[in-house]
C-alpha cells in the first residue's frame, strides 16, 4: 500500500484502493449494517486506523492473527495495509461472513488470509491447534484482539497467544475500557456485559507483568480505546503460559476485583 492509496471522505468512510470502509462504533450501525465485497464494516475510530496505518508504514508486519471477524472489516483492512504473508483470524460465530470468502477469492488471498469460525477465542484445545498448524515459528508480527472483551476470555486468549508473538511484536486489546464509558447501557448493566468483570482488571495484570518481567513484556502503552504490548525477548513455553505465574505481587495472588 502507498499513501495515495489510502483515502478518507470524512471520518467514517475510507477507501482503501478499491475496498470502502465504514469505520463506526455506533451499536446501530455496527449491528445493522452489513458488510459487502465493496464495503466493509470496521468497528474502530479513526485514530484506531491511523495507528494501523503509522504501523504498516514503519515495521514490515508479515503475520498477524486477528481475534473477532464480525463483519470482517479488520481482516480486510489488516491485509489491505500490511499485505501479510498470512493472516489468521478467528471467531466465536459459526457462520462465515460471505463478503470476506468473496473479497478473498476475488483478491486471490486464499493462500495469505485463513479465517476460523465457531471458534471461543478461550478454547485452549482449538486455539491451540491453529496457532500450532499456521504459525509453527512463533513469530507472529501482530495480535489484535477485539472478540468478546470479557476479562475471562480475553485474559485465556492472552495466555495461548502471547506466547506466539515474536520479540518486538505488537499485542493490541481493543475496548478495554467498557466498565469506565458514559452513559447508562455501561454504568447501569448493558446486557451483555452485566455481571462481568472489567477488562480493566487485565490491563492491571499487564502493567505488573511489564513491571516485573521487561523481558517478556518490554512496554505497554495504554490509550482510551486500545491496550499494546510489546513482546520482549524472554523465552516463554508454547504451551501452559499463564500471566498470573509471571509477575511479582509480594507473595499473594492476584484476583480480579473490579
Amino acid at each position: 500500500m502507498t499513501p495515495t492509496d489510502l483515502a478518507w471522505q470524512d471520518d467514517k468512510r475510507l477507501r482503501i484502493g478499491e475496498v470502502e470502509f465504514l469505520v463506526t462504533s455506533d451499536p446501530a450501525e455496527l449491528h445493522g449494517v452489513e458488510s459487502t465485497e465493496r464495503c466493509f464494516v470496521l468497528g474502530k475510530n479513526r485514530a484506531m486506523v491511523m495507528r494501523m496505518v503509522r504501523l504498516a508504514a514503519r515495521q514490515e508486519i508479515r503475520k498477524v492473527l486477528d481475534i473477532g471477524i464480525f463483519k470482517a472489516g479488520s481482516v480486510v483492512l489488516f491485509d489491505r495495509l500490511f499485505q501479510p504473508e498470512k493472516l489468521v483470524a478467528i471467531d466465536l460465530n459459526p457462520i462465515p461472513v460471505a463478503a470476506l470468502g468473496r473479497y478473498i477469492a476475488a483478491h486471490a488471498r486464499e493462500a495469505h488470509v485463513r479465517p476460523f469460525y465457531g471458534v471461543d477465542q478461550s478454547d485452549a484445545g482449538r486455539v491451540g491447534e491453529i496457532l500450532a498448524a499456521e504459525f509453527p515459528r512463533q513469530d507472529v508480527d501482530l495480535i489484535v484482539d477485539d472478540a468478546s472483551h470479557f476479562y475471562a476470555e480475553t485474559r485465556a486468549a492472552f495466555n495461548l497467544c502471547f506466547p506466539y508473538l515474536r520479540s518486538g511484536g505488537h499485542y493490541i486489546v481493543e475496548d478495554w475500557g467498557w466498565a469506565h464509558w458514559p452513559g447508562e447501557q455501561w454504568q447501569k448493566g448493558d446486557a451483555y456485559f452485566a455481571g462481568k468483570p472489567a477488562l480493566t482488571n487485565l490491563l492491571v495484570e499487564l502493567c505488573m507483568l511489564s513491571a516485573s518481567r521487561q523481558d517478556l513484556a518490554s512496554e505497554v502503552v495504554v490509550r482510551p480505546d486500545t491496550i499494546t504490548v510489546r513482546r520482549g525477548p524472554g523465552a516463554l513455553p508454547v504451551r501452559g503460559f499463564d500471566i498470573g505465574e509471571h509477575y511479582l505481587l509480594r507473595g499473594r495472588k492476584f484476583a480480579a476485583w473490579l
